[in-house]
């Protein structure tokens, strides 16, 4: 049987529920969508969908090397 996936993928960016806003920072611009228009693609009844949020930071060495 045929699939249909819808997906959407930000690299590094910022959400703002205030602003609802994503934010995606880029090397030379960003970017701002809007985070209900997103969401919005995935309401509905019936609708099944599986949702991920990472969040990825530096970390700091402990100690000296």
């Amino acid at each position: 049987m045929a699939k249909q996936s819808l997906s959407y993928v930000f690299k590094n960016c910022q959400i703002s529920l205030t602003d609802n806003e994503i934010t995606e920072f880029g090397k030379d611009d960003s970017k701002v969508y809007v985070l209900s228009d997103i969401i919005k693609k995935f309401e509905g009844e019936g609708k099944r969908v599986d949702i991920s949020i990472k969040e990825t930071s530096e970390l700091e060495p402990e100690g000296e090397f």
